[in-house]
C-alpha cells in the first residue's frame, strides 16, 4: 500500500494554491467520489480540488496528492476496516479536529451528490447518510479536550458508515445474479 503524506502537507499545499476547501473536505469529497465510482481517476479528483490550479501543481505536490487519492482508494476497495479518515492528528486543538470532521462530512456527501430527501441510495445508505448530514452541521466552537471520547465514536461511526456506503454501491454496481 501507498503511505499517505500528512495532513500538515496537504494542508500547507490547499493553502499555497488557495484552495477553498482544507484537507479534511478535500479528502471527505474523494471519499465520496470513490464510493460511487471506485474506478476514478486521481485527476478528476484534483479538477474538483484545484480546478484550473491544477496545472499550477509542482510535481512534488501532484505526487503527494495522487498518492492520498491511491492510498485512499487501496482503503476502501480492501473492505478490511483500514479506511481511515484524513483529519488532524490528535496533538491538534479538539476545537480544529471537530471543525475538521464536519468538513469531512460536507465533503463526502458533496462528493456523493447527496441531497437530503433523495430515496434512491441503495440499502442501509440513506439512515448513515442523514447521520453524516448532521455531522456536517457540527458545532465545533463549543469543543473541547474533554470531548475526546465523543470525538473518538463519532470519527468511527463516521469511518464504518462510509465503508457500509461504499460497499452497498459496490454490491448494487455487481450483476444480479437470478
Amino acid at each position: 500500500m501507498h503511505e499517505s503524506p500528512s495532513y500538515e502537507e496537504i494542508q500547507a499545499i490547499f493553502l499555497n494554491h488557495h484552495v477553498p476547501a482544507s484537507a479534511a473536505e478535500a479528502h471527505g469529497t474523494l471519499a465520496g467520489l470513490l464510493c460511487v465510482d471506485g474506478r476514478l481517476d486521481c485527476g478528476q479528483w484534483l479538477n474538483a480540488v484545484f480546478g484550473e490550479d491544477k496545472a499550477g501543481l509542482a510535481p512534488d505536490e501532484r505526487a503527494s496528492c495522487e498518492t492520498l487519492c491511491k492510498r485512499t482508494r487501496e482503503q476502501l476497495d480492501a473492505f478490511d476496516f483500514s479506511f481511515e479518515l484524513y483529519l488532524p492528528d490528535d496533538d491538534h486543538p479538539m476545537t480544529d479536529r471537530a471543525r475538521a470532521l464536519g468538513e469531512w462530512c460536507q465533503g463526502f456527501l458533496y462528493g456523493l451528490g447527496y441531497k437530503l430527501g433523495g430515496s434512491d441510495w441503495p440499502g442501509e445508505c440513506r439512515e448513515v447518510l442523514d447521520d453524516i448530514l448532521q455531522l456536517s452541521r457540527l458545532d465545533a466552537e463549543h469543543a473541547d479536550e474533554t470531548d475526546e471520547e465523543a470525538y473518538a465514536e463519532l470519527t468511527e461511526f463516521v469511518r464504518a458508515g462510509v465503508q457500509l456506503v461504499r460497499s452497498e454501491f459496490e454490491q448494487n454496481a455487481s450483476p444480479q445474479l437470478h
